[in-house]
């Protein structure tokens, strides 16, 4: 093996422009299947931040528009599914505000309080002020807050569709990255929705959200199957928004598709110029072979010459694919200055497709390999 690695590294020194043309294929593929597999990720994380992000993944409603006993509900959700992460017991009640004598309809959410961040991951898009921590407070939207100017501390009377009225005090100002919600939604605790909606202790609707978003179909469908109440309906955030779910899973599988077709372009690339070597090398194989060189050993050594230009070639493209994202969020972005695809590096994802490099070379080298395994060293002599 030693011999093999000694001949193979003196291969590769002797066609330094052919080994510095495969390295930089090899880099150059490996950076742009890395690059497209990283950006479709921080895409596909960034629809769906946007999306499930003001969507739960999951949500129980009853046709009675009210669930009873919604503790016993929450359990046995709980118990359905090592995934799901929370059951939310949530109330919603359509109803008016009127800061300076202004009127407008809103929609007013009330929840456990340490279950709003969990939903909706609501202390990172909470801006300005802070979180529910006793009854009677508020957040309000972006849009909300801007179109009446509200500030930190004010009250904010609510009047409900049956007379009843509240006044809730503003903690903090949010902002979902939809218009629409920050403009509708007023979110406080539980207790403080349910007396101003006449609900006494029931709840209007279960929130859930799961580990994967793209399993809370199959979550959901189990969920249904386990109530076995014909008045509760399950429905889950892909049924919800079918547009932007497809969308999301047809990126995804076109980047699978790229990725697949540049690395196997690299491959056969790999492959030709490994062959071209092999003939350019004829006598110097016989030669080898004509001194007691063994038939495994000569073939070997294109299997290292290829691991050799793989690892490297992988190298390269690592640094070239950490090029492209400093430069992908430095430069494409949105008016604000924030990048348009927040990128981030997946360490997983980067090895596991530079071994899949490395194999892809080693493997390009095979008929090579066999090529000079068959060479016959009397037959190279005899032709010269």
């Amino acid at each position: 093996m030693l011999t093999s690695l000694k001949i193979a590294v003196r291969f590769l020194k002797s066609s330094k422009i052919q080994t510095f043309i495969i390295v930089i294929g090899i880099a150059i593929a490996i950076s742009v299947q890395i690059f497209i597999g990283l950006l479709s990720q921080g895409l596909e994380k960034s629809l769906l931040s946007k999306v499930v992000g003001s969507f739960v993944h999951i949500t129980v409603t009853s046709s009675k528009e009210s669930i009873d006993s919604w503790k016993n509900v929450k359990e046995k959700i709980k118990a359905v599914d090592t995934n799901i992460t929370t059951v939310a017991p949530v109330v919603d009640h359509y109803t008016v505000i009127s800061p300076d004598n202004n009127k407008q309809n809103v929609q007013v959410r009330g929840f456990i309080p340490e279950d709003i961040n969990t939903l909706y991951d609501m202390k990172a898009k909470l801006y300005e002020g802070n979180m529910i921590n006793k009854p009677g407070q508020a957040l309000v939207g972006k849009e909300l807050k801007n179109k009446f100017n509200i500030n930190i501390g004010d009250k904010i009377d609510i009047i409900s569709s049956q007379g009843r009225k509240t006044q809730l005090t503003v903690s903090g100002f949010y902002d979902l990255g939809a218009v629409k919600l920050n403009s509708a939604w007023i979110m406080t605790d539980l207790k403080t929705a349910q007396d101003l909606s006449g609900l006494g202790e029931k709840v209007t609707s279960m929130e859930i959200s799961v580990k994967d978003a793209y399993n809370a179909d199959y979550i959901g469908s189990n969920i249904k199957k386990m109530l076995k109440d014909k008045d509760l309906k399950v429905e889950n955030w892909k049924e919800q928004n079918k547009f932007v779910a497809s969308a999301i899973v047809g990126q995804k599988i076109c980047s699978i598709i790229i990725q697949f077709f540049v690395l196997l372009a690299a491959v056969l690339s790999i492959m030709s110029i490994l062959n071209i070597s092999v003939v350019q090398k004829y006598k110097q194989i016989g030669i080898l072979k004509a001194m007691g060189i063994k038939d495994g050993s000569a073939a070997f050594i294109f299997l290292l010459e290829a691991l050799i230009l793989g690892a490297i070639g992988t190298a390269v493209g690592i640094l070239f694919t950490l090029i492209y994202i400093k430069g992908f969020n430095k430069y494409i972005v949105t008016s604000d200055g924030k990048p348009i695809v927040n990128i981030i590096i997946n360490n997983r994802f980067i090895i596991m497709s530079s071994l899949i490099s490395i194999s892809s070379s080693i493997l390009a080298a095979i008929f090579p390999a066999l090529k000079s395994f068959r060479l016959s060293a009397m037959e190279v002599i005899k032709n010269g």
